[in-house]
């Protein structure tokens, strides 16, 4: 998937689910690319900004958008690497905490 395919995509997901996705277009660009590397990589678009643990069934909950972006939003504003965020406000200083990170400790 080229990149530009891939910003349509994170605007119909944002669409679909009532999120907005981060007004930084070069972030959005290196987004796409981390995600066209990691397809190319591991055979799944893992979000860029995750490590992938080599095991399909834990490496699958952090397909972009993660498993952990809605609560995520709903909590902090935003997900844990910033690409979609809630409608309302501005999230970009918010630190939110990785809750795939117990899955590099074991």
């Amino acid at each position: 998937m080229e990149v530009e395919k891939y910003l349509q995509v994170f605007e119909n997901v944002a669409k679909r689910r009532g999120w907005k996705l981060n007004p930084d277009r070069e972030l959005l660009i290196e987004f796409a690319k981390g995600l066209i590397e990691n397809r190319k990589r591991y055979g799944i678009a893992i979000c860029p900004c995750r490590l992938a643990t080599g095991k399909k069934e834990i490496d699958r909950l952090i397909i972009c958008p993660c498993v952990y972006a809605e609560e995520d939003i709903r909590e902090y504003g935003r997900c844990y690497c910033g690409l979609y965020q809630r409608e309302e406000g501005s999230f970009e200083s918010i630190a939110v905490p990785d809750r795939h990170a117990k899955y590099y400790l074991g």
